[in-house]
């Protein structure tokens, strides 16, 4: 077998599927070749004669999840330095994340008259202008009623993070936004989101760096920020170049291992049947048993499993949060990949 070393796992990827049994822990017999569905969520319910699965060997390549970042800028009368400050410094900000390796995409919602990212990032693949003017106390709620706007534009299992600009303090609280965000589907933030906050940490005309520089502390900003592990700066600050290689370090910092694994590609003229594909952990000195899949991230709860990042066009598998807790904690455990078994599913 093709075995890698990834993070605190080691992985083993195999494909091609024979004629064995798979059986239930009690020893009860579930069949073969029709899906088959998993026990209780308290953990891996299910046995599996592992060598039965295995025919061909296809190695596959370790990735970093996706990571998508959507700025939101204040474009009311007060903020015309700050977002000089922000356009002048995108470019430095993406190439920073781009040499780290990460597939990155940009959101900036704001008004394109107010701002306008240059070339490379302007203009690229892997950016998105959405033309919305954004006022002093709106910005939270901008980024929901824009939703459609970016929608397509974001990947399912990637990281996203926000980055709200503003002098101002915001309509909406913290948990106002949190369930807006809550319920956008498709494909949403099953996964949350981390929340970045250049704000004005005192209210104007208060002794220190914010004096007659800010309209209101950005308090309800500073929540979510400090709720969703992002960074805060100052938007007082004159000297911004340390607030993107500090955002820059965040996004490429916040990218979970071993938890995303790519699908290898099954070879020239060999079709990847998704409904056949089973991710299978050996603790150390146990036996192997199939993790079961999921629909999504939503359905992990605190159970065990796995989903696609994709379920219409499957081009990676994403752990469950807890069985991702249980192979950091088990570096010299084996987790297989197996392909041609029906899929054991929760």
């Amino acid at each position: 077998m093709h075995i890698r070393q990834i993070g605190a796992a080691l992985v083993v990827l195999s494909a091609g599927c024979g004629p064995g049994v798979l059986d239930k822990a009690d020893g009860g017999g579930v069949g073969n070749g029709d899906a088959r569905t998993g026990g209780g969520d308290s953990g891996f319910p299910l046995a599996i004669d592992a060598a039965a699965c295995v025919a061909n060997e296809f190695s596959a390549t370790e990735q970093s999840r996706p990571v998508d970042i959507i700025w939101v800028i204040d474009n009311s009368g007060s903020m015309d330095a700050e977002e000089r400050r922000v356009q002048d410094n995108m470019n430095a900000f993406a190439t920073r994340i781009a040499a780290s390796g990460i597939d990155y995409h940009v959101v900036v919602i704001a008004d394109t008259g107010n701002i306008n990212v240059p070339p490379p990032l302007g203009g690229s693949p892997e950016f998105l202008a959405v033309n919305r003017h954004v006022d002093s106390n709106n910005p939270l709620e901008i980024v929901i009623a824009t939703y459609p706007m970016y929608q397509a534009f974001l990947r399912p299992g990637a990281v996203r993070h926000f980055v709200a600009v503003t002098d101002d303090e915001s309509d909406w609280s913290a948990s106002q936004f949190e369930s807006a965000i809550a319920a956008l589907v498709a494909p949403g933030f099953p996964d949350g989101f981390v929340f970045h906050a250049v704000v004005a940490e005192a209210p104007p005309f208060f002794p220190g760096p914010c004096l007659a520089l800010s309209a209101a502390a950005g308090d309800v900003y500073i929540q979510l920020q400090e709720a969703h592990g992002g960074v805060f700066f100052s938007l007082c600050s004159t000297n911004w170049s340390p607030l993107f290689d500090t955002l820059a370090t965040s996004v490429t910092a916040n990218v979970s291992l071993p938890c995303f694994y790519d699908l290898p590609d099954p070879g020239p003229g060999m079709t990847l049947d998704f409904q056949k594909v089973n991710f299978i952990y050996t603790p150390t000195g146990g036996a192997p048993a199939p993790v079961p899949q999921r629909a999504s991230a939503t359905d992990c709860g605190g159970a065990h499993g796995w989903y696609y990042d994709d379920a219409a066009n499957p081009t990676a598998i994403i752990l469950c949060p807890a069985t991702c807790t249980v192979l950091e904690a088990d570096p010299t455990g084996t987790v297989e990949v197996s392909y041609g078994c029906a899929t054991i599913i929760e």
